[in-house]
């Protein structure tokens, strides 16, 4: 061996002697829905020095944070460091399949007569590092397409460590046999037995203690990915007057095991505006990767990172109850449910109840009636083959959230008599506000909806040196139920311009969509109980501006 890499291989074994290993329990950690995690982790510092954790987290940009007594600083870098193979797999190949395994060999002869007999152990071959060759071509992204071109990686020259056809043996004395395999007739391993360890590179992080007094603890914390959870709600309709709502979750974890570790699920949309970003921390990595992903846009096409999953949108008309302030929070976007220590093997998952409540409900049908104009007064003219579902009337239960935390965004079903009635989407509600949630088309129920311009309404004028005309628009609203007993009706109305009249005193709202169009984007709201097989007729009217 040559002298310059004895040196660095006795280096490499007194730094490893002078380092304290440590294993940090893992505390807490808070999952999100899109996969990213709270870590939090812990262990004390026996002694002053050097302690060595084998095992360096995949952390998101900025997130890693230390917390202890003195001056501590962090390291991470790559370490040759022995490791059992238990299992030792083969793979075809004698040298490593073999390798430090004392072996009897017989020699082939020209008369398949047992030949010559040799004793030895077969040399386990050195293991090779990797090159510490970086990229440097840090090209920004085209600033016309987004695009980030990727530079490509440069590849080592240097061969790979290996023997050939050739088994090769040591005596013990400094001698080594090569063999061809073609000559091998059979071959005898007659020990040593135990689990095989070899020689592997791997990550590992380094905390200097040795300004921090001992029996002191050092907290790590960091953001990761690998970890999330799923919410799903049961709404249980079989008590006319009272419904039950379940909320369960099931949690999967790729990221760790963890042992009696806490685990909070955690309910909101919080900014993470570098959750598509590895942090530089990682020895594995490069500047040239993560130069990459910063250049990209979170939640971008480019990107590596969407919260899709973790999306929690409010639910519509949503109407506090009188005391909502003071149930679980309900002023916060944000939402901390503990769920107690917990035990699961990485590729785990995990599925239980995590609240119940019951409450008092109303059966509706919901009636949306969207805009058929666009935000410039024009019809827009499509399909009624490709109508959206929400044009049609749909059965739907409402009712206030009667837990003490809020309802986060999740599939909810229905059930009745333990029959399955539907499912639908909920969307985040707070404590004590109200949700509506659909079941089933409500096909006992017969709606129709028609408007026509008046004649001779038209009215021509100029707005910003554009030319418009006023016109005035009447819309009819029919609905007939047909089933055999009373039907109770949400129907919401959308249109474009302004409100003349309207039947049965609608409420009247103004939609935020249209805050820049050229007419108020508006919505009026109606409540009936119509018998069973009557029929409702309600009008109103509007003028509209349209290009001209």
């Amino acid at each position: 061996m040559p002298h310059s890499a004895l040196f660095l291989c006795l280096v490499t074994a007194l730094h490893a002697q002078d380092e304290i290993p440590v294993t940090p329990r893992i505390e807490s950690v808070g999952v999100f829905k899109n996969g990213v995690a709270v870590v939090r982790a812990s262990f004390p510092v026996e002694m002053p020095g050097l302690l060595r954790w084998d095992h360096v987290p995949q952390v998101m940009h900025g997130t890693f944070q230390v917390e202890n007594e003195g001056i501590l600083a962090v390291r991470t870098t790559l370490q040759m460091v022995d490791e059992a193979d238990d299992k030792e797999l083969p793979n075809g190949i004698l040298q490593d399949d073999l390798a430090g395994k004392q072996v009897e060999v017989t020699l082939r002869t020209p008369t398949d007569e047992p030949g010559q007999v040799l004793r030895g152990t077969v040399w386990d071959l050195p293991e090779r590092t990797r090159s510490k060759r970086w990229n440097t071509d840090f090209t920004p992204p085209d600033s016309w397409s987004g695009r980030y071109y990727r530079p490509q990686p440069q590849s080592s020259s240097e061969p790979a460590v290996t023997t050939g056809t050739f088994l090769v043996l040591e005596d013990g004395k400094g001698n080594r046999e090569y063999l061809n395999s073609g000559t091998i007739q059979s071959l005898k391993v007659t020990g040593p037995f135990g689990p095989k360890t070899r020689r592997v590179e791997k990550p590992v992080m380094i905390f200097d203690a040795r300004k921090i007094p001992a029996g002191s603890r050092v907290t790590i914390s960091y953001l990761a990915k690998g970890l999330a959870w799923t919410p799903a709600y049961r709404v249980d309709l079989s008590d006319p007057s009272k419904l039950s709502l379940r909320q369960t979750a099931v949690i999967r974890n790729e990221l760790m095991d963890l042992k009696d570790t806490e685990v909070q699920l955690i309910s909101g949309f919080p900014n993470m505006s570098f959750a598509h970003v590895d942090s530089p921390l990682s020895p594995e990595g490069s500047l040239a990767s993560f130069f990459q992903q910063l250049a990209q846009q979170p939640g971008s096409t480019n990107g590596v990172q969407s919260q899709m999953v973790v999306y929690n949108s409010a639910a519509p008309n949503q109407v506090p109850a009188p005391d909502a302030s003071e149930k679980g929070n309900a002023g916060d976007d944000m939402h901390f449910e503990s769920i107690g220590p917990r035990t699961l093997a990485a590729g785990d998952s995990l599925a239980l109840e995590i609240a119940a409540g019951n409450t008092g409900y109303q059966r509706v049908v919901e009636w949306i009636i969207e805009d058929d104009r666009d935000e410039y007064g024009r019809y827009n003219y499509r399909n009624n083959e490709q109508k959206p579902d929400n044009s049609e009337p749909w059965d739907a239960v409402k009712f206030a959230n009667p837990l003490r935390f809020p309802m986060t965004t999740a599939p909810a079903v229905m059930v009745e008599g333990g029959k399955f009635r539907g499912q639908s989407m909920a969307k985040w509600v707070n404590p004590g506000q109200q949700v509506c949630l659909r079941i089933t088309k409500a096909l006992s129920v017969s709606t129709q909806y028609a408007e026509v311009e008046e004649e001779k309404q038209r009215e021509g004028l100029e707005i910003g040196g554009r030319g418009y005309y006023r016109t005035k628009v009447k819309g009819t609203i029919t609905l007939r139920n047909t089933r055999g007993k009373n039907a109770v009706l949400n129907v919401r109305k959308q249109f474009s311009g302004e409100m003349i009249e309207a039947t049965d005193k609608p409420r009247a709202t103004l939609r935020t969509e249209g805050v820049r169009s050229i007419n108020p984007r508006r919505e009026l709201e109606w409540d009936f109980d119509i018998p069973a097989g009557q029929e409702k007729v309600v009008t109103f009217r509007y003028s509209v501006l349209v290009p001209s």
